[in-house]
C-alpha cells in the first residue's frame, strides 16, 4: 500500500478543504439548532421595549409574554394609503419596514390609560435608531422607549435609559396649529411643551431622535387621515376629511345601528354591535378574523 505523502501540496489542499467543509457544517448545524432560542429572545426583547413605552419596566423575562398579552388589546397594520393590511400583526413588522408599513398597537398602559403605540425608526450619529411611543386620545405622550444600534457609550447611548425617556410623559404631540411638533432639542434649549432636552454632548444623536419623532409621527398622522380607520363621526355618512368613511363603518362606529353594522363592504371596515371591528377578515379563507362581522353571526 502506497504511503500518503503528507508533505505534498495535494495532501495539504485536500486536508484543508475537508476541514473547512466539516467546520462549515458544524457552524451551520449549531446556528440552526440555536435559531429558535435566538428568535424567542429577540421577540421577548421587542415585547419588553413595547412594555417600556407603556411604563411597564423590570418585568421578569418569563413574565413578559403574559404581560404583553394582557396590555396589548389589538394590533393593526396600515399601508401608505391608509388601508388595513388584512391578517397582518403589527408585531411581525420589522423595524426596516416602517415607512412602507405602519403598525399600530392599541393598548392599556401601566396607569390603565387607553393608548396607541407607534413604532419609530431613524438615524443617529453612528447607526440606526428605533423606538416606541404611546399617545393617549388627547394627543399627549404617556410613555416612550428608544434604542440604538451603535451610539457612543455614555453619550448618545443614554437615549436608551429611563431618565431621558421619562421626559416625554405628558408632552403634547401637536403644536397650537395642529402640526406634529414633538421633538428633541439641544440640552437647555427646550422652551415649548413639545420640546424635550437632548443628551449633553450628544447633539447629533439628540437631533436624530427629534427628527425620527417628527418624521415618523407625521407619516402616521398622514396615513391615518387617508384611511380614517380610527376616526369617529357624529351621526352617519361621510366623516369630515375622510373619503373612506361610510354609513355604519369606520366613519361612524358608535352611531351604527344593529342592522347597519352588517352592511360594510370589506372586512377592514366592518362593524359589529355598533362598534368598529378591525379584525379584517370576515371569515375569508386563510384568515383568523371574527366571522361575526359582515353579518356572519
Amino acid at each position: 500500500m502506497a504511503k500518503i505523502n503528507t508533505n505534498s501540496n495535494v495532501y495539504t489542499i485536500i486536508y484543508a478543504s475537508v476541514m473547512v467543509i466539516i467546520v462549515a457544517f458544524l457552524l451551520a448545524f449549531v446556528s440552526s439548532a440555536l435559531k429558535p432560542a435566538q428568535d424567542a429572545n429577540v421577540a421577548i426583547d421587542k415585547k419588553k421595549q413595547i412594555l417600556a413605552a407603556l411604563n411597564v419596566r423590570g418585568v421578569q423575562k418569563s413574565d413578559v409574554p403574559a404581560k404583553y398579552e394582557e396590555l396589548i388589546k389589538e394590533t393593526t397594520v396600515f399601508d401608505a394609503d391608509g388601508n388595513v393590511i388584512e391578517c397582518a400583526d403589527a408585531f411581525d413588522v420589522d423595524t426596516k419596514e416602517i415607512g412602507e408599513k405602519f403598525p399600530v398597537y392599541k393598548a392599556v398602559d401601566a396607569n390603565g390609560t387607553e393608548v396607541s403605540v407607534f413604532p419609530l425608526k431613524g438615524r443617529g450619529l453612528w447607526g440606526g435608531l428605533w423606538g416606541y411611543i404611546a399617545i393617549d386620545a388627547q394627543g399627549k405622550v404617556t410613555g416612550a422607549y428608544f434604542d440604538h444600534e451603535s451610539e457612543t457609550a455614555g453619550l448618545g447611548a443614554l437615549i436608551k435609559d429611563e431618565p431621558f425617556q421619562s421626559q416625554f410623559a405628558g408632552r403634547p404631540l401637536f403644536d397650537a396649529d395642529g402640526n406634529v411638533a414633538l421633538t428633541v432639542v439641544k440640552k437647555g434649549d427646550a422652551k415649548e411643551a413639545y420640546e424635550v432636552d437632548g443628551v449633553t454632548g450628544a447633539t447629533l444623536t439628540s437631533k436624530g431622535t427629534g427628527e425620527m419623532l417628527k418624521s415618523c409621527l407625521q407619516a402616521y398622522v398622514d396615513v391615518l387621515k387617508k384611511g380614517c380607520p380610527m376616526g369617529k363621526a357624529e351621526g352617519c355618512g361621510k366623516a369630515e376629511g375622510c373619503e373612506k368613511a361610510e354609513k355604519g363603518c369606520a366613519g361612524c362606529p358608535n352611531a351604527a345601528s344593529e342592522e347597519e353594522s352588517h352592511k360594510c363592504k370589506s372586512g377592514s371596515d366592518c362593524c359589529k354591535s355598533g362598534k368598529c371591528d378591525k379584525s379584517g377578515s370576515c371569515g375569508k379563507p386563510g384568515c383568523d378574523g371574527d366571522k361575526a362581522c359582515c353579518g356572519q353571526r
